[in-house]
This record gives C-alpha cells, sequence and structure tokens, in this order.
C-alpha cells in the first residue's frame, strides 16, 4: 500500500525533502537524482531518469508518481524545478492531487518570455530588453532558452549558433546579482529574505550556471523597497502562492528583473533554520491563503555552494563524506567534468565569512576526492592517514 504524505517532485528534491522532515511532514518523492541522503530524507523516493535536454522522462515521472502517491493518499503536491517548459505535465499530476504551489497557468506566462516581459512594462517593473528573433550585432546580448532553469541554457549570443524554437534573446546588463525569497498568498507577498549568488568555478564551462548562494542581512541599499513592491504586484497579477524567487540585477542606473522562480528556489535552505519556523509549514499556509504576521530575523548567515566535477571522479566506496556536504551521490558512481558532485554548505556570524568558507568547502571536496582516485599518488589510503583533512573549517 502507497504511503500517504505529500508529494515532492523536482529536478532535485532534497532541499523540499529536508524542510518537509523539518517540518514534520511525511514525503514521498521523485526527482532525477535520489541522492543518499535525499533517500533517507522521506518515506520513499524513486528517480526519473533525464533526457538530453536534463528534463526528467515524463512517463517515469508519472508512474513514480502513482505508484508512491496516487491521488486519495496525498496530503498536497508540492514542486520545484523542473516544470517551467512544462506546465502540462505539472497539470497531470496535479489532477487528482491538491496542488500546493502555483497553478498551470502561471507556468503559461513565464514560459513565454516575450509574454512575460509584456506584463513587467504593463507593472512598470524594469527589466533587460527582451526579443523574439536574433539581433543582427550580437554584441552586448545574451541568448537563453524559455523555460529552462539553472542557468546553464545562457550563452553570449555571439557563441550560439545552435538557437531553435525555445530561444529568446536578452540585452545583458551590468551590475551586481541578487535574488529575494517571499512568500505569496495569492494576494500579499511578504519577504523571507534577500541572497547573493556565488560565482562559479574558475574556469567553468557554463559561467552562468546556478553556483550557489549566501544568505544577506539586507537587501541591496536604495532598491530593496523597489524589489519587495515588484514582488507585490507580481503577487497580485498572477495570483502567485507559496514560496517564490525573483532573480535581479542591481547596477548604477537602478535595478532590473532577470527571472521570477514561481516555486520554492535553492535558497530555501539558507533560510529554513531558526529562529525562522519550518518552511514548509509556511508554503502550505501560504498556498491555503494565510501569511504569518511577522518573522523573527536571522542573526547570522548562510551559504551552499554546488561543487561539478572539473576532472573524471569516481565516488570510492568508502569515502566519508563531511558532515557540511549535501546531495550525496552512490559509492562508486562515475562523474564527467561539468557533472554536479554534491553540495557544501557553511554558517558563519557574517556573509563575507560564510561566503569565504564554502568557497573553501568547494575546493576541498574537490581536492578530496581526486586523492582518493586510482590514479592519484596516495590513493585512499592518503586521506585515511590525514583525517583531519575531512573536518576544517
Amino acid at each position: 500500500m502507497s504511503p500517504s504524505g505529500f508529494l515532492i517532485v523536482a529536478l532535485s528534491g532534497r532541499i523540499l525533502a529536508r524542510a518537509a522532515a523539518r517540518a514534520g511532514r511525511p514525503a514521498v518523492g521523485v526527482d532525477a537524482f535520489a541522492d543518499r541522503d535525499t533517500c533517507e530524507l522521506a518515506r520513499a523516493w524513486a528517480q526519473a531518469p533525464l533526457d538530453s535536454d536534463w528534463n526528467m522522462d515524463a512517463d517515469a515521472m508519472l508512474a513514480a508518481a502513482e505508484r508512491l502517491c496516487p491521488g486519495r493518499h496525498c496530503h498536497g503536491l508540492v514542486y520545484g524545478s523542473g516544470f517551467e517548459a512544462r506546465p502540462d505535465l505539472l497539470r497531470a499530476l496535479a489532477a487528482t492531487r491538491p496542488l500546493l504551489g502555483n497553478r498551470p497557468e502561471v507556468l503559461d506566462v513565464l514560459a513565454n518570455p516575450i509574454r512575460f516581459a509584456a506584463m513587467l512594462d504593463e507593472l512598470g517593473i524594469p527589466h533587460p530588453v527582451t526579443v523574439p528573433t536574433r539581433p543582427a550585432d550580437p554584441e552586448g546580448w545574451l541568448c537563453k532558452q524559455a523555460g529552462a532553469c539553472g542557468g546553464v541554457h545562457v550563452r553570449p549570443l555571439a557563441e550560439a549558433r545552435d538557437t531553435d524554437a525555445r530561444s529568446y534573446f536578452q540585452r545583458r546588463v551590468a551590475g551586481d546579482e541578487w535574488s529575494l525569497l517571499f512568500l505569496a498568498n495569492g494576494e500579499e507577498a511578504m519577504p523571507i529574505g534577500f541572497n547573493r549568488p556565488l560565482a562559479p568555478s574558475p574556469g567553468a564551462r557554463h559561467p552562468w550556471r546556478y553556483a550557489g548562494a549566501v544568505r544577506q542581512p539586507h537587501g541591496p541599499e536604495r532598491q530593496a523597497e523597489a524589489v519587495l513592491k515588484a514582488a507585490a504586484a507580481l503577487t497580485q497579477r498572477l495570483g502567485l502562492k507559496g514560496l517564490n524567487g525573483l532573480d535581479f540585477m542591481v547596477g548604477d542606473q537602478g535595478w532590473s528583473l532577470l527571472e521570477l522562480n514561481p516555486r520554492p528556489t535553492a535558497t530555501v535552505e539558507l533560510w529554513d533554520r531558526a529562529p525562522l519556523p519550518p518552511l514548509f509549514d509556511l508554503h502550505v499556509q501560504a498556498c491555503q491563503g494565510r501569511l504569518p504576521t511577522h518573522l523573527p530575523e536571522a542573526a547570522d548567515s548562510a551559504a551552499t555552494a554546488l561543487v561539478y566535477a572539473d576532472r573524471p571522479l569516481q565516488v570510492p566506496a568508502d569515502f566519508a563524506w563531511p558532515r557540511w556536504c549535501a546531495d550525496l551521490p552512490e559509492a562508486g558512481q562515475a562523474m564527467t567534468p561539468g557533472d554536479p558532485v554534491c553540495s557544501v554548505h557553511a554558517e558563519h556570524g557574517t556573509a563575507a565569512a560564510a561566503e569565504r568558507a564554502v568557497l573553501a568547502r568547494r575546493e576541498e571536496i574537490l581536492h578530496l576526492l581526486e586523492q582518493c582516485q586510482p590514479r592519484s599518488r596516495g590513493g585512499i589510503a592518503a586521506v585515511a592517514a590525514h583525517p583531519g583533512l575531512l573536518t576544517t573549517l
């Protein structure tokens, strides 16, 4: 018999599974990786394979969801990344399950960047110039894919020769990158907090790929209020519900909205800790129309970084993962350059210190894994002889 609980579906579901566990909510799920720690956080978990475009196989996802959590056993469907260009797949999942998140109709709007840009113009929200046809002069333009996520799809237009029907083109905006995590109940928005994304490792194959983020004590000076007003305006126009995210740039001339992520974002794990109440509960309550009256302020900062392989790697059978690692692959898993390895985390009293710590850990875990490869001098024995390497920082 299928266990009853909340159904989590995402490209990577560990953050939502952890949020459900912190809230004491029973959960099952489907994602593309079924990492060790994700499976340990839930009652049951299944993996849906990825296709060449990094989309979960729809048939496998639907079959796994029906096996793990059919409608009659589902307390609610909570979805993460992977549905940005697939609103019909969300409709299929939500056909017999209570949907705790934004409606497929919201995804319909956001999957069309030109339509979304026109909406931003109507609301008076600044954004980069966005066009559907390839500009003649590529200088200063980016090529993106509608409905994609994670930043892998972003390229300078001069390097984009294989554009297709999903491609659109956006003026590059100078400035500093920021994001806002916020709650919405369909009518009002409430901020959780601001974040700054981490830069990818030097020499990364995808310079716009999501590499992690650092929790900030406050928003960008002089622009935070305008960003919060934009979140409120989008909530009212689209009827946004639950946890959502805004990605934006701040420059000398003001700010510019890059994306609305109509789902819990990866920055949830930076804020889902004391003194804040469980964000999974806040998401559920906001989807039911309720926002908290106020939220306590966090006194410290936190950072997370995604680790990508910079050379071929294989996870040793007896590798001792440091406590500050998550999204743990199975022993024996082979990785090629650019594949996700794991994520690393750090907490500190200031955002700058948390960022320094997490970047050091990003380099350390790659070094530890490299030392364990069969071709590395010293191999696994070298790490075993120096266990302190695993507990530094």
